[in-house]
């Protein structure tokens, strides 16, 4: 699986009710070699490529699958 841990910080004006800026940072990735790889052609070349590149993402392993995990949420209000 690939996990990306994410930190996230909202920027809010006096009085609003939602955010005018949103960064997101990745603090860190883990993630495995595909289980599955897909068989690519062109023409006379084959390849085999992560699943996670060709695959919409009901179709991944679960290697190549992303999971988004948020750790921390800062809203600051200027």
């Amino acid at each position: 699986m690939s996990r990306y841990q994410v930190q996230v910080t909202e920027t809010y004006a006096p009085g609003a009710q939602r955010p005018w800026s949103t960064v997101r940072r990745v603090v860190s990735v883990e993630s495995g070699p595909c289980l599955a790889p897909v068989l690519v052609r062109l023409g006379r070349l084959r390849a085999r490529i992560a699943c996670g590149r060709r695959l919409p993402h009901d179709r991944q392993c679960r290697n190549c699958c992303p999971r988004i995990v948020v750790t921390e949420v800062r809203r600051i209000t200027t």
